[in-house]
């Protein structure tokens, strides 16, 4: 049986599964995952992928937060042991210029004490959808991501969609070109070290 994480597993998703992500980014935050694992893995999004990173994550603690309830159900269903906390982001992202410096508002106050209180070694930001005006953007995950690697030390945080200007506007503000790792296709890889 294939693996999930195998370069012909990403292959199968990305066929069964258009316009996510492609082959390179997967293959690329999966490398990232098998450096550290066994770890402690925060994603914020769940979707068709979520298996992949889990598998490569074996024998650590992969956590998913995720706002949308059928998301949730559906995830569930495929991966009943998953864990995967729900909560709201109250956001527009036509807000995103008026809330890029309100670090007031940015923060998610929903998030259970699991995931405030564990120092994560790699965090995903892939959620919540920032394609449209009406949804929440990414505003809120970027600046949490931001706070909860700022906790820890030798935090990888990692974010898809940077072509889109929000997201490069808001991992600019948070993060900036010094901890910048590398940006492969649509993802920006940052690392953060002691007094970072």
């Amino acid at each position: 049986m294939t693996q999930s994480y195998s370069d012909e597993g990403i292959a199968d998703l990305v066929r069964n599964n258009p316009g996510q992500g492609t082959e390179g980014e997967y293959r690329y935050f999966r490398d990232v995952i098998l450096t550290k694992s066994p770890c402690n893995l925060l994603i914020f999004g769940v979707g068709k992928d979520s298996q992949i990173w889990i598998d490569a994550n074996k024998g650590g603690r992969t956590v998913f937060i995720e706002h949308e309830p059928e998301w949730i159900k559906v995830s569930k269903e495929h991966i009943p042991d998953m864990v995967v906390h729900q909560v709201s982001y109250e956001t527009k992202r036509s807000a995103w210029k008026r809330l890029l410096n309100r670090q007031d508002l940015l923060f998610m106050e929903d998030l259970p004490d699991e995931v405030l209180s564990t120092a994560w070694d790699v965090i995903y930001v892939d959620s919540p959808q920032g394609g449209n005006p009406r949804r929440p953007g990414r505003m809120k995950s970027i600046y949490t991501a931001s706070v909860l690697a700022r906790r820890h030390t030798d935090v990888d945080v990692l974010f898809h969609d940077c072509d889109r200007e929000v997201e490069k506007a808001y991992t600019d503000r948070y993060f900036g070109s010094p901890l910048l790792v590398k940006q492969t296709e649509r993802i920006r890889h940052y690392r953060l070290r002691p007094a970072n």
